[in-house]
Parts: structure tokens; sequence; C-alpha cells
């Protein structure tokens, strides 16, 4: 049965790796990839800009956030086309919380841990555009009661114009 669990999450973040990259290759997951985006992010000092937002995890259906920030703080946000009244959960898909929870995972992203990171980047401000939690097939450790793969992907982000320089 165990080995059956495994198989199946084995095969369920191969398929997570095709959607988080796009073209069939893998993001880049170390540290001075990501802090050589976050500066790239703060160079473009965007503080204002909307974005749309994929959370999937295990087999519950894709949750879409559309977030709008101002100066840093999410003002409004649609769950699934619907208006969210309480907006304390959502500022963890805001690019700068995305980009200060990525360092904490790649940090972690051993390669015999029990599970892996994929983090790609938008070329162009430097955003995470796909962070992948998967099952490593050679993890040494097993696994524990919250390793679970899930997958976050960002994508129509449009800077605020008075935003922009």
């Amino acid at each position: 049965m165990r080995n059956t669990i495994l198989v199946i999450i084995f095969v369920l973040g191969i398929a997570t790796l095709c959607f988080a990259s796009g073209k069939g290759e893998l993001g880049r997951n170390d540290l001075k990839t990501l802090t050589d985006n976050i500066i790239k992010w703060k160079n473009h000092d965007i503080t204002s800009y909307s974005v749309k937002v994929i959370y999937a995890a295990g087999n519950r259906p894709d949750t879409l956030f559309e977030l709008k920030v101002e100066n840093k703080k999410v003002v409004s946000c649609l769950r699934d086309e619907m208006p969210m009244a309480d907006l304390s959960g959502v500022g963890q898909y805001t690019i700068d919380a995305l980009h200060e929870s990525t360092k904490k995972l790649v940090r972690k992203n051993k390669k015999n841990a029990p599970m892996l990171y994929v983090v790609k980047y938008d070329e162009t401000y430097g955003y995470i555009s796909s962070l992948v939690r998967i099952y490593n097939p050679k993890a040494e450790a097993a696994l524990g009661p919250n390793d679970y793969s899930y997958r976050i992907k960002v994508y129509d982000f449009v800077p605020e114009e008075s935003a922009k320089k």
C-alpha cells in the first residue's frame, strides 16, 4: 500500500514538473539565482501591481487568486472569481512574500530531502513565476506528515503605470 502511494506521488510529481517548466526544463533552484532575481525585482521598484496566482495541492482543485497590491499590501482579492472580505491570508501570494518564503525553501533543497523545490523566474522582472514542491524519488529520509506536493503559478502580472520606473 505504501509503495503504491509513493508511486502515485512520484507520477504526480513528474506531471507537476511538466506544468512548472512549460518547456520540459527544470527551473534554477539555487540561492544565488533566487538572490539575483530578488535584486532584479527590487531594481524595478514596483510596489503596486495586479497579478493572478494559481495554488494547487494534492487532489484538491486549483484555486485562483487575483490580487490587487498597492504599496506592497493586498487591497483586494478575488478567490476563484469571488471577492474576499478577509484579506489576512492572501498576503503570502504577493511577489515579496513569495520571494521570502522561497528563500527558506531553497535552503531545504537538498538532494536527499524527502521533498524538492523547483523554481522558475520571470525574465523581465525577476518574480517567481512558478514554484513546485515535489516528492524526491532519491530521498533517504522518510516522508513526514507535512510532506505533500503543491504548485504555485504566477501569471498576468501587470505593474501599475505609476509604479513603473
